[in-house]
């Protein structure tokens, strides 16, 4: 019976073109030839070997599994199904990189001798779940590893627990603009029904240059993996599954593992990591075009704090009954075609807010600032998507 799946990984879409021949039953006929890049397959391939079921987000009645493993030093890739058990045992002769970030082809020969290429990537930075794309058996699946570790169902939504914004404290930058922007941070923002994550880049005055977003996703669902930890899964707009593992150290600090490659222990609030000395530094400077300390024409770059002194006093125009501090909201800032956007929402873990009776399951956005290339702070009104000046220059 052949089985055809719906296009759902990025970039994966001109493989499904080939002709596929449909679930066969394997023959036990393994190649012995052992792949060059051996090595490679190990640190790619190890995380992977447990039979894992094809996502049920996506999966039909007849749903897959999908295991990598070893076997007298070389690599395999089984592929069965509820309906057709063993579909397929086949050998991976070789890989070689894409011009796609973690993504690979695979040189394969089956159990029936037959010859094919097999795409696999790691969706998101960590070892969380992974895309198989073989046209051969007209297979494009993801495959989310806690599916096979985690017990019990998904959850909708996510737990109030790691709900909010959260950011890693300034690190080094290891990209390309590492001498001129030698910092950067990391942001993950976790709603009751989404989430989304960017990176920042900064001077050496902690002064924000440049923002990377690298994803945005709907349809969360958590499941709970042992005490105060949990695994997270959420879908971007090509369905595909992005995965985190989510530990709780307290209750302003969370582990997250699939944000990047390795582990980051983030704090909640985005402002969290600027410090006193940070603002100094950034207000003794003079002579620069972008300094945010003047009234300068073009100074539209500020470290955490200045935007959020900046920003403070129309946010809490906003709450005239109700005695909130500017470390009960979070700021996000974004730099996009050359402006900074600052999103601020209600953090309802805070004591004002709870004291309050606040439904944690509304929107917790209360605006939206930008700082114009000429200097100016301007509001965006949530009805119309309009912007208006509120403040000509920073004057902090």
């Amino acid at each position: 019976m052949k089985k055809i799946l719906p296009l759902i990984a990025v970039g994966l879409a001109s493989a499904l073109l080939l002709a596929g021949c449909g679930h066969k039953k394997a023959d036990m006929e393994d190649a012995t030839t052992a792949p060059s890049n051996s090595t490679k397959l190990n640190n790619l391939l190890t995380p992977a070997k447990v039979k894992v079921p094809e996502d049920s987000q996506t999966s039909n009645n007849d749903q897959l599994y999908s295991q990598f493993y070893k076997k007298d030093g070389q690599w395999y890739w089984k592929l069965t199904s509820q309906q057709d058990g063993t579909i397929d045992n086949s050998q991976i002769k070789s890989l070689k990189s894409t011009n796609q970030t973690d993504v690979y082809n695979f040189s394969m020969v089956s159990n029936q001798n037959k010859k094919y290429n097999l795409k696999f990537n790691w969706i998101n930075g960590g070892h969380q779940a992974y895309t198989v794309n073989a046209a051969y058996h007209n297979v494009d699946s993801n495959f989310i590893l806690a599916d096979a570790k985690v017990s019990g169902q998904w959850q909708t939504g996510a737990p109030e627990a790691i709900q909010g914004t959260w950011a890693t404290d300034f690190a080094n930058n290891s990209g390309s603009d590492a001498q001129k922007l030698p910092f950067t941070k990391q942001f993950l923002n976790i709603t009751a029904s989404a989430t989304s994550s960017f990176l920042n880049e900064y001077d050496s005055n902690h002064r924000l240059y440049n923002s990377e977003t690298s994803n945005k996703t709907t349809n969360l669902f958590y499941k709970e993996n042992g005490n105060d930890s949990y695994v997270l899964k959420s879908y971007n707009a090509n369905q595909t599954p992005v995965v985190y593992s989510i530990s709780v150290i307290n209750n302003n600090q969370i582990k997250v593992d699939g944000l990047t490659t390795g582990s980051l222990t983030m704090s909640k609030s985005a402002t969290s990591s600027t410090t006193a000395a940070s603002a100094s530094s950034a207000s003794s400077q003079s002579g620069s075009v972008a300094s945010s300390t003047t009234t300068n024409a073009n100074s539209n770059h500020l470290t955490d704090q200045q935007v959020v002194n900046w920003i403070w006093p129309y946010v809490q125009a906003k709450y005239p009954n109700m005695n909130v501090a500017s470390t009960d909201f979070t700021y996000m800032p974004q730099m996009k075609d050359g402006q900074l956007y600052v999103n601020v929402l209600e953090n309802h873990n805070a004591a004002a807010f709870k004291k309050s009776g606040v439904d944690t399951g509304t929107n917790p956005q209360v605006a939206s600032f930008r700082v114009t290339a000429s200097g100016a702070l301007q509001q965006m009104n949530a009805t119309t998507g309009d912007w208006a000046t509120v403040s000509s220059s920073y004057n902090g």
